[in-house]
């Protein structure tokens, strides 16, 4: 009866990417059910390089640089940044894809490149959860799904760190940040975050989910995660720090 189940759900699977074949996240052509990108999209996505921001995680210029010109101008209240790849051309498309074109399976690529990336750093900060950043439910409802969910969820099986989805909430519908700047997006997002103090008491936070590793698909000016971070450490968290999937420069 087990293997007759374990057979029926390949089956099924089979049969649905038959009907919706993967495509590439780059060019969204049609690949081969066992690749994660094509070949050629693969040689255009770009990862950070070492030596990083030791705050945010960008590229800095050389090992005696500790941290990239915005964050020595300011000051974050996460304690450290992880990011994968370059926020460039090809990669805002793929992730634009993935939040408004419905190509979920997008997040396949995007963990699993992460996960190889950012998994020694991760590994050192030793987090006791991995959170995501939440969107709003009505944002939910348009998408199907939240994609910073989509990854983080991923990230949790590969790193092998539990996944809380229910703690931290997406309190106000904001305008959409890419058409902000920096500052812009910092007094849209205020007050938009808080946690659950009715699912979980402020000792159970800090007893359980002392040090999170907060997960989002692309950093830019960080305004998004310091207010995240803010409403975790608010009610118990003891240290946060950021994994985006991708990071920007200049904003």
């Amino acid at each position: 009866m087990y293997n007759a189940i374990i057979n029926s759900k390949e089956l099924f699977k089979e049969a649905i990417r038959t009907v919706y074949p993967r495509k590439c996240p780059g060019c969204r052509d049609v690949i081969m059910p066992d690749m994660l990108v094509c070949d050629s999209c693969a040689a255009e996505f770009k990862l950070v390089q070492p030596p990083f921001c030791l705050k945010c995680g960008r590229h800095v210029e050389d090992e005696e640089t500790e941290l990239c010109d915005e964050c020595a101008s300011k000051d974050h209240r996460y304690s450290a940044g992880f990011s994968a790849f370059v926020y460039d051309a090809i990669m805002k498309k793929a992730m634009s894809d993935l939040k408004y074109n419905s190509a979920s399976e997008n997040a396949d690529y995007f963990a699993e490149i992460t996960a190889k990336a950012c998994g020694e750093r991760v590994k050192l900060f030793n987090p006791d959860v991995i959170i995501p950043v939440p969107i709003h439910p009505s944002r939910r409802a348009e998408r199907g799904y939240n994609q910073a969910q989509l990854i983080s969820d991923r990230l949790s099986e590969k790193f092998g760190i539990p996944a809380v989805n229910d703690l931290l909430l997406r309190t106000k519908k904001t305008a959409a940040l890419k058409r902000l700047d920096a500052a812009g997006r910092a007094e849209n997002l205020k007050r938009a975050f808080e946690c659950d103090l009715k699912r979980y008491t402020r000792e159970e936070i800090s007893v359980r989910f002392g040090r999170v590793l907060l997960i989002d698909d692309i950093y830019t000016t960080g305004a998004t995660m310091e207010r995240c971070t803010e409403a975790l450490l608010d009610v118990g968290v003891h240290e946060v720090a950021v994994l985006s999937v991708a990071i920007g420069y200049n904003y």
